[in-house]
């Protein structure tokens, strides 16, 4: 468990390291009208982050009191058109969003609904979270819903914290595991010598994965695969050490080996790394809204907008929503109900005078 952690642990904290490099420490700000249509603005550091792409339809404006940062804006029909042109990236694709917004009259005021809902990334992993940990447990690992640790103490609240990150360590290393293990069955012709046929290899999957985990449980201190409690020895290492053991052959090393001519190195890496970006999704949703705002969802209301933490580790579990919900009174309707009162009013008073 121990090296299963530090894995996931390397693999979290290099992608959360390049988080603001890749968004620009970016905030999305999208305005939605009463007639329906909508701006989006997206600010970030002036230094061309990797994963924002600004179209030719957007217009980019400076702001003289910060010269180290830029915003891009613009303009759309309708909610649905927006969500044709989402400029945030996660692995070179924009993210997928789908919006409604409904209009309905109550005579005393109109109540706009607006909900923006965001893919899931789940289905990047061959291995559900659920496969490692209870439906709430990893509900709330991603989103903070509904809340486990309600009633708890610290110590009880860190001891279940614990538990659910264990498991969700399992899931994402098993994950970056099968996902470098099928590269290796799709390249298996690059093996010189190799230990048993590809048909074969397929099959070891699951059973590779029972003897990593039970060389980290039951390794003694002086073996090499306890090595890889220090933070200099690479993850590639470690499972060179454990393909070399598990096969009895080091016909595998290519794969793990940085120094590897023949780009089987290279293409694994490029196949397990998508996995390990989703951590660097982190931008602040600022939504505006026409009147006054009565329902902001899962976000947090602040001088008439609302923010929502659009992250990576939101849309593991399911699809991320943002809705919100706001009012316009309508004046005249309250002109005219006083003028209805005073009619009548004004009606009984008469009756009574000529009686």
């Amino acid at each position: 468990m121990k090296t299963t952690r530090l894995i996931t642990m390397l693999a979290l904290a290099t992608a959360m390291l390049t988080s603001c490099e890749q968004y620009g420490d970016a905030k999305m700000h999208t305005i939605v009208n009463k007639d329906g249509t909508c701006t989006r603005e997206i600010n970030f550091k002036d230094e061309s982050p990797k994963s924002i792409a600004i179209s030719d339809n957007w217009t980019r404006t400076s702001d003289a009191t910060d010269t180290t940062r830029v915003t891009y804006s613009r303009n759309f029909d309708n909610v649905e058109q927006m969500c044709q042109d989402v400029p945030l990236l996660l692995n070179g694709k924009p993210l997928q969003s789908k919006a409604t917004f409904e209009k309905r009259f109550r005579w005393f005021y109109t109540e706009y609904t607006f909900t923006e809902e965001f893919a899931s990334l789940g289905g990047d992993f061959q291995l559900p979270p659920t496969d490692f940990a209870t439906a709430d447990e990893v509900s709330y690992w991603f989103t903070g819903q509904p809340n486990l640790t309600n009633g708890m103490n610290g110590a009880e609240a860190a001891e279940l914290l614990t538990n659910i990150g264990e498991k969700m360590d399992y899931w994402l290393s098993d994950n970056l595991f099968c996902s470098g293990f099928d590269y290796i069955c799709d390249n298996y012709d690059q093996v010189k010598n190799p230990p048993v046929s590809r048909e074969e290899f397929a099959s070891l999957r699951d059973s590779l994965i029972r003897f990593r985990d039970s060389l980290v449980a039951f390794a003694r201190p002086e073996d090499s695969i306890a090595n890889l409690a220090r933070p200099e020895t690479s993850e590639q290492h470690y499972y060179a050490i454990v393909f070399e053991k598990f096969f009895g052959s080091n016909a595998f090393d290519k794969f793990f080996n940085e120094k590897d001519e023949t780009g089987c190195y290279s293409g694994l890496n490029d196949k397990v790394e998508p996995l390990m970006h989703f951590p660097e999704l982190s931008v602040p949703y600022i939504l505006s809204m026409p009147g006054n705002v009565v329902d902001c969802g899962n976000g947090i209301c602040q001088n008439g907008t609302i923010i929502y933490p659009l992250t990576g580790e939101r849309m593991i579990p399911q699809s991320y929503t943002i809705t919100a919900t706001s009012r316009v009174k309508h004046v005249w309707a309250y002109v005219a109900m006083i003028l209805i009162v005073a009619m009548a009013v004004c009606g009984f008073v008469f009756q009574r005078k000529k009686i």
